[in-house]
């Protein structure tokens, strides 16, 4: 990752709407952590010289293998996210602490514990929980790892009560795919499910998609590019144990819990 991705995450993650109950010290650390990173210009490569080639033939061969190469590639690249699925598979215990360990600041991983892990395609997502707050991990197709973190201070489980919802994390992250929306937040004792619907402007439903819901917590990712994000509506339908349901804008939810 180049430290204009880092810089475009950066930005982003200021720019989703930031819950009130934030903190401001643990904030004020992130934010000197930030302003801390060596932003210097690195030295550009050395350029190789150009040599030309010897025969004009040789040199539209070239040209016909690199543009069946580069024809291959877009063969063998498919459309962003095509593996994502809407229902979530399950990770093992040991392999979502492999992730969490990648992914996370040494001095955070021997404190944090992992409460979500899921697998959408090739991909995989882990939602960690510490003193400090909530921090995610993103595997991507690729292989890469990506942390997105949020300090506050998480709802008690006695507040939420049987039916209460919080939203901790709901941020953009960008991969070589495009954009995904990470969320995680914690939930009553008697939630037994959390259903993510996304209408577009005009109210079409676009995409919707199932959480993991694990002891208290929730968690799930889905794509959503950079024109969708400012236009979608993001609703959470969250279903009880005796059978009921409601549903909650999620933009509201992020900004203040529902407590039961």
């Amino acid at each position: 990752m180049t430290h204009d991705d880092v810089l475009d995450q950066t930005i982003r993650a200021a720019a989703v709407p930031v819950p009130a109950r934030v903190g401001q010290e643990p904030a004020r650390e992130l934010l000197e952590r930030i302003v801390a990173t060596d932003r210097r210009p690195r030295p550009a490569p050395a350029r190789t010289p150009h040599r030309r080639p010897r025969l004009a033939i040789a040199g539209a061969a070239g040209a016909l293998a690199a543009a069946v190469a580069f024809a291959l590639t877009l063969v063998n690249a498919g459309p962003a996210f095509a593996s994502w699925t809407p229902e979530p598979s399950p990770i093992s215990d040991t392999e979502a602490r492999d992730l969490a360990a990648k992914c996370l600041p040494a001095q955070d991983a021997s404190v944090a514990r992992v409460v979500i892990g899921e697998k959408r395609g090739e991909y995989a997502y882990v939602n960690a929980v510490s003193p400090a707050g909530s921090q995610t991990c993103f595997r991507d197709r690729n292989g890469d790892v990506t942390n997105t973190s949020i300090l506050t201070v998480l709802t008690s489980t006695e507040r939420l009560g049987a039916g209460g919802v919080e939203l901790y994390s709901w941020g953009q992250l960008r991969t070589d795919e495009g954009y995904v929306r990470i969320m995680a937040g914690h939930v009553g004792s008697q939630v037994t499910s959390v259903e993510i619907n996304l209408r577009t402007k005009d109210g079409h439903s676009s995409r919707t998609a199932r959480a993991t819901v694990r002891d208290g917590y929730f968690g799930a990712w889905y794509p959503e590019g950079l024109d969708e994000s400012s236009s979608n509506t993001t609703t959470l339908t969250v279903r009880l144990a005796d059978g009921s349901a409601v549903n909650l804008s999620a933009r509201e939810l992020y900004e203040q819990p529902k407590l039961d």
